[in-house]
């Protein structure tokens, strides 16, 4: 069986159109069983009802994301960024009755066979971002699949874990720790009666004393396990409990990167105007600098460009997650990281045996890993996976934002893959 994937089209008709038509060219090579999408239909971009109609037709699977929720009042928008908060109060505007019925109606979850379908991840279905192997390897506690489809980060990622760890209970403790407190429990039981010399004790007295060992013993033996196990668990509990805060706090900081970083440095949105300016003056400037720029006819010295100045803030970001962990007091062992975070190729990729993973295909209408290019990626049952990246006319989706008066950062952006 054959699964086209694909997630975060954000209203971005264009960028549809374009994935769609690989797919059909690809059918044709060879059959495509079934079309699943992964969340956020809407949302950033300009063609709500457009990309919800074509979706509808194509797609045999389709989950919810947090902006598809947004939309129709589902999810509350003060955990948005600005530029998102007004990009969903727009759509709000423009949706059809029956397209806001789907929406508020689309599922968190899908179970296909062997792959779990979610938007943000196993954990937190619709928010969380998973940008790291720490939070991966929460959620890899949290389905029994052997894989996990997710989007929301709009960048192509694979967390693998070899199956012998996944939901793995805790350790026992070893033998001789409990066997050597039993036997002196055992010994003094033996003690307690054995009141005179055992020639003096008759045969069911024998009999009598040694279902009382045996019973003492056994109860012993579950006792001791029992508050062993009790005390183990405890331990554990609370080692996963700060690491669950850890997790938490993580993916928060994780969010502003995917929402708020380029907007965390106020120079980043007017360097991107001024980028859309310069470049209408300069078609022949280089994409990947951001061009000096002339306010009331003072030339600027500021060269930084907006790839820098989002790095910066991703640099921020992580330099403040590693702070939080020393904080409280998280250290990598005991986190215990089983898992392992690939980039996927552009092209053929195969979970190694006994492996299971969280795979993500990047996004359609928002690509966020500096290419600006689509992504999707093809499942097959018997030859693995297949990680494609369509160029498409993201020119005209920004005609559409600027001409729909959202924020101007959610066109400029797109030429970036930001």
């Amino acid at each position: 069986m054959r699964y086209a994937i694909f997630t975060d089209i954000h209203a971005n008709l264009e960028a549809l159109e374009a994935v769609l038509a690989k797919l059909d060219e690809l059918a044709q090579e060879e059959p495509i069983d079934e079309l699943w999408f992964l969340g956020d239909l809407v949302g950033y971009g300009p063609n709500p009802n457009e990309c919800i109609k074509k979706l509808r037709e194509r797609t045999d699977v389709i989950i919810a994301g947090n902006h598809d929720w947004a939309a129709v009042g589902k999810l509350d928008l003060d955990d948005f960024s600005e530029a998102a908060r007004i990009s969903a109060e727009w759509t709000a505007t423009q949706l059809t009755e029956e397209n806001r019925a789907f929406l508020a109606n689309l599922p968190e979850r899908i179970q296909k066979g062997e792959c779990l379908l979610v938007h943000g991840s196993p954990y937190g279905p619709l928010w969380e971002y998973l940008t790291s192997e720490v939070l991966a390897e929460r959620s890899f506690q949290h389905f029994n699949s052997r894989y996990c489809f997710v989007g929301h980060t709009h960048v192509p990622v694979i967390f693998q874990q070899p199956d012998t760890l996944s939901n793995t209970p805790t350790s026992p403790l070893a033998n001789g720790e409990v066997m050597g407190s039993l036997a002196d429990e055992e010994t003094a039981a033996l003690e307690a009666v054995d009141g005179a010399s055992p020639s003096n004790i008759s045969e069911k007295q024998r009999d009598n004393e040694a279902t009382t060992v045996g019973a003492t013993r056994q109860q012993s033996q579950t006792t001791q396990s029992a508050d062993k196990t009790e005390s183990a668990h405890t331990e554990t509990e609370q080692i996963q409990n700060l690491v669950a805060d850890a997790a938490d706090a993580i993916a928060d900081l994780q969010h502003q990167i995917a929402d708020d970083a380029p907007e965390a440095n106020p120079e980043t949105p007017s360097e991107l105007k001024e980028i859309i300016t310069n470049q209408e003056a300069n078609e022949d400037a280089d994409d990947d600098e951001a061009l000096d720029s002339e306010e009331d006819g003072a030339e600027t010295d500021d060269e930084y460009s907006s790839e820098e100045a989002i790095q910066d803030a991703e640099d921020l970001i992580n330099q403040e997650i590693e702070e939080l962990l020393t904080l409280l007091g998280l250290s990598q062992s005991m986190i215990e990281v089983t898992n392992e975070m690939l980039v996927p190729p552009e092209g053929s990729w195969q979970a190694p045996e006994n492996y299971r993973a969280i795979v993500n295909p990047g996004g359609v209408g928002q690509p966020r890993d500096g290419d600006p290019r689509a992504a999707f990626m093809i499942y097959d049952t018997n030859g693995g996976f297949t990680f494609y990246r369509i160029s498409y006319s993201f020119e005209k989706t920004q005609e559409k934002i600027e001409k729909a008066k959202l924020p101007q950062y959610l066109a400029t952006r797109l030429a970036y893959g930001r």
